[in-house]
């Protein structure tokens, strides 16, 4: 991880140096200090050019001696500390820059890329949730900053300001199947079944061969047991755009299982699992051969299940009264 942290930092911000640089200059009144400023920075870039790290942060750290609130200084010297695994000091230096330049994104960028190097999610995670707010803040109608923010909602288990997120990527195409899937999947998680239907229906209104919208509304049919002759249709029409997907290949085995075709539950669920290893299909495979009548290979793919997700007390429960005394 720290060489792929170095590689990234070791590129970033040469091209734009001495323009960076100058932007600064504007606001300076000692032009001695100034100029003092901008030759050990340029110093610094090229020692880092040539290879020698070391002495490139020394010119930069004589630079932020004569300016300290030189932004392009904190910035080339965060990432030189970072580059060479000095985490401390370039959090220091790149919370300096941010704090200058407040509008500016790439202090966050490489805060976000130290604190992942060192497994500090929480952090990191704060740090593009800046980086995204200020895109978004920058151009209101970018429907792909609304969405990466979405996206990194969710997984903080934040269901609902992802939700709300993907609400806005809506309001600027309102026919994107993908996203209206995406929220019929919150909505789940909600849970608010009644609206997750609703745009799994529409998801599919405009995508006709939406898989996952097709396989979800189908499954969500299947376990509330309902509507069983449209819900076969539906996982159908999803396995004939993915015929090899276990999840979609469960989904019609617990459809069959739900209709009492216990034989046909069998043929799709064992398909399943020879594609996806997944407590759930385990316990759909034990409960279809419980259907037709075979107990102990019931047990078998219980107890793999409860193997792979110990807790299933429901699992648990379906063992204890099903074991031969």
């Amino acid at each position: 991880m720290r060489l792929f942290v170095c590689v990234i930092l070791s590129t970033f911000f040469l091209a734009t140096a001495f323009s960076a640089f100058a932007y600064d200059t504007l606001f300076v009144q000692d032009i001695d200090d100034k100029a003092q400023t901008l030759a050990h920075y340029t110093m610094g870039l090229i020692y880092d050019w040539n290879g020698s790290l070391d002495k490139a942060v020394e010119s930069l750290e004589k630079a932020t001696q004569i300016e300290s609130d030189n932004y392009s200084v904190a910035l080339r010297l965060g990432a030189s500390y970072g580059r060479l695994g000095d985490f401390e000091k370039a959090v220091v230096q790149l919370k300096k820059a941010a704090t200058l330049r407040p509008k500016d994104v790439q202090a966050h960028y490489l805060l976000a890329i130290i604190y992942s190097s060192q497994s500090k999610e929480e952090e990191a995670t704060d740090e593009y949730e800046l980086i995204l707010q200020k895109v978004i803040e920058k151009d209101p109608d970018s429907s792909e900053g609304y969405a990466y923010l979405g996206q990194l909602y969710y997984s903080q288990g934040r269901i609902t300001p992802a939700i709300e997120q993907f609400e806005k990527v809506l309001t600027l195409n309102s026919n994107d199947a993908e996203i209206l899937s995406i929220l019929g999947s919150l909505f789940l998680e909600v849970p608010n079944r009644k609206k997750a239907i609703e745009f799994f229906k529409r998801s599919i209104k405009n995508n006709p061969k939406h898989d996952g919208s097709l396989n979800s509304l189908g499954y969500m049919y299947a376990e509330d047991g309902i509507n069983l002759g449209e819900a076969r249709e539906l996982v159908k029409r999803s396995l004939e755009v993915d015929p090899e997907n276990g999840a979609y290949l469960d989904s019609m085995g617990w459809v069959y299982y739900k209709q009492g075709d216990y034989e046909k539950a069998v043929l799709f669920l064992e398909r399943a699992i020879k594609f996806i290893e997944d407590p759930i299909v385990y316990d759909h495979l034990g409960d279809a051969y419980l259907g037709l009548k075979k107990p102990q290979k019931a047990l078998e793919n219980w107890e793999k299940s409860l193997e792979m997700l110990p807790d299933q007390e429901n699992v648990l429960k379906k063992i204890q009264e099903n074991q031969t005394p």
